[in-house]
């Protein structure tokens, strides 16, 4: 984010005497139809059609109000403008106002003193509501706490729910009424294949066959800027016009090669496999028959093995059947009809594969 200076310009106020209005925070300390003092705090920022800039302005810090008769002062002064009073240790700082923030093509239409004067009570409201330990103001709770009040119960349910469905389980015996197997070996064949890659990605041994050009990723490009523009109060009668900007992107899609090319490799032809409902026969890997082993176009070897071995289940009590894949040393010495301790999901109804052991 980049902050750049946009000028310095002055705050208006209202005379709370004779009215007069929109007066200047920096030129008319004094109301110049009746001599009133100006209230510093209840300054308020002008549209851009009424603001005036203020030329070489040096920022001491933000006004003092003097202790003894409330006359606003300059935070460089070393008496009151007003009484003559040493300001020394006996002053407080004066009320500012919040930023404001305008958007892309947008303009700052003003305010009026009463917006000075809301924020002022918004802000005593606040501290009072803090000192005695309580969310919100004058006017009701923050947008937050309801925002809260309303999304955490929906968070709680939620969780409940997430809770029931997948983790409240309760204990119960199955019994194991029978076994699964199955085995299956690949074969791969050594022969030639046509594929697709990027071009500087193809395989040593490939022979290129046609390339084309297409979409391979995007990347950003900077665009222009998105820029808004924040209002912050001096505390000295002006305020100080900042624009924020940062930068903007688009997405623009990067072009590559794409080759398709003909290569000579092992690929996977066929699975045959071998599976049974039972211990007896044990299970057993299937039969392969290559039609030519060696390594030449045509021929076929052996590729990689796989074996799954499950359990079954039936909960006597319930009469739900459950299925658990196992390992092949557990499965071979569970038998038919042993009983078995294991959690079951209370809403799901799924056996918790891992949970099962033995009944004592």
């Amino acid at each position: 984010m980049q902050e750049r200076d946009a000028g310095t310009y002055e705050m208006l106020w209202d005379c709370p005497r004779c009215g007069t209005g929109k007066l200047l925070g920096v030129t008319h300390r004094h109301c110049p139809a009746c001599g009133a003092p100006q209230d510093p705090n209840y300054r308020y920022y002008p549209s851009d059609e009424d603001k005036v800039a203020v030329q070489n302005h040096v920022f001491y810090g933000a006004d003092k109000m003097c202790a003894g008769c409330d006359t606003p002062n300059g935070a460089n002064a070393t008496f009151c403008a007003g009484c003559g009073m040493p300001l020394e240790g006996a002053t407080k700082e004066v009320a500012g106002r919040g930023d404001q923030l305008a958007g892309v093509g947008e303009g700052f239409a003003g305010e009026n003193v009463g917006a000075a004067k809301q924020e002022i009570r918004d802000r005593r409201d606040a501290q009072v509501a803090a000192a005695q330990g309580k969310v919100g103001t004058k006017s009701g709770m923050s947008t937050g706490a309801k925002i809260a009040l309303i999304a955490i119960p929906i968070v709680v349910v939620l969780g409940i729910l997430i809770y029931v469905l997948f983790f409240w389980t309760r204990e119960t015996t199955v019994e194991v009424e029978g076994h699964r197997w199955k085995r299956a070996i690949a074969v791969e064949r050594y022969d030639t294949v046509t594929e697709s890659d990027w071009c500087d990605s193809m395989p040593r041994g490939a022979k290129k066959i046609s390339s084309s050009k297409e979409k391979r990723s995007t990347k950003k490009i900077k665009d222009g800027e998105e820029c808004k523009t924040r209002r912050k109060d001096n505390k000295d009668g002006t305020f100080k016009e900042v624009k924020e900007c940062k930068p903007k992107y688009r997405e623009e899609p990067v072009y590559d090669q794409k080759c398709r090319y003909k290569i000579d490799k092992w690929k996977t032809v066929r699975t045959e496999t071998a599976d049974g409902q039972s211990k007896e026969p044990k299970p057993h890997w299937p039969e392969v028959k290559l039609a030519k082993e060696g390594k030449c176009k045509g021929c076929e070897r052996i590729g990689d093995k796989t074996a799954t071995y499950e359990l079954l289940f039936v909960d006597p009590k319930e009469n739900e059947t459950h299925e658990c894949e196992v390992a092949e040393g557990l499965w071979g010495s569970t038998e038919v009809g042993s009983r078995w301790k294991a959690e079951v999901g209370v809403v799901s109804t799924g056996l918790d594969c891992d949970s099962f052991k033995p009944e004592s």
